[in-house]
């Protein structure tokens, strides 16, 4: 070969290398959220879709949205202050293979390409899991499976796209829009990390039931799962109250109810 075309060569590999890098970042950092529009994302989560979200954002008393914000920042890489985990997390009893099921009629969504990665995300995530002591009597291989568990639901929904049903109106949910970190930040500020936190609360409407509870990662109530459900017979997958304890329905369900929030700021 002359030097005139392994110069030529030396460019053309430089180049390609610039274009690998530059994709990675894009990839890695292309979807970072505004800490307005995680405290808005977080609002509607925690206080409903139809909540108002100026109200919340301005009532110094509220700081479910500063947490998420917190948290967020330190998957986002602005912030190295590292969460710390709730040890008074209410535990329902539930069994392992509950937790580690699957729903074929959710996992079919999946796409059969190879799911995104996201190595920073899983490194901190896994670290998480693994300093969370209400978990230490399961044991550090459990600590393990249960953090991949997480994250391999987060990045396989990450790529889905699902078929809704809302006020007569057929829509697609793109969760690939869906910041991850979002996900993650908003469960730990729900559930610590733990697949089996049950939360109970006194309900607004005691003529219908006393209390009302909330199951799991993402804590999602019956009364979500309900609406939840409504909205996904157009894509026939229908989750049970008990399949609230599965971690990737639960979470494939806070992600749908998330896309959808994520679309609402946007229009």
């Amino acid at each position: 070969m002359d030097k005139g075309k392994r110069l030529d060569l030396i460019v053309l590999l430089m180049l390609l290398t610039s274009i690998v890098v530059i994709s990675g970042l894009l990839v890695g950092f292309g979807n970072r959220l505004s800490p307005k529009k995680v405290a808005s994302l977080a609002i509607l989560y925690n206080a409903g879709l139809g909540a108002n979200r100026e109200d919340f954002l301005n009532n110094s008393s509220y700081t479910y949205d500063d947490r998420v914000v917190s948290i967020y920042e330190y998957f986002a890489g602005k912030s190295d202050s590292k969460p710390v985990l709730s040890s008074a997390i209410k535990m329902h009893s539930v069994d392992d293979t509950e937790l580690f099921s699957t729903n074929p009629a959710v996992d079919k969504l999946i796409s059969s390409r190879p799911p995104r990665e996201n190595s920073s995300l899983k490194n901190k995530l896994l670290s998480l899991v693994k300093s969370n002591k209400q978990l230490d009597s399961k044991g550090d291989e459990f600590k393990i499976k249960l953090g991949e568990a997480i994250y391999r639901a987060i990045m396989d929904f990450t790529g889905v796209k699902v078929n809704i049903i809302v006020g007569g109106k057929v829509k697609t949910l793109d969760l690939s829009r869906l910041d991850p970190s979002i996900v993650v930040s908003i469960m730990i500020v729900e559930s610590s990390l733990n697949p089996y936190a049950l939360m109970e609360e006194r309900s607004l409407n005691p003529s219908f039931s006393p209390y009302v509870y909330s199951r799991g990662l993402m804590q999602i109530y019956e009364l979500t799962l309900w609406t939840l459900n409504s909205w996904l017979k157009e894509s026939q997958i229908n989750v049970k109250p008990e399949g609230l304890w599965s971690i990737r329905d639960n979470i494939f369900l806070g992600m749908v109810y998330l896309s959808y929030a994520n679309e609402m700021l946007e229009e």
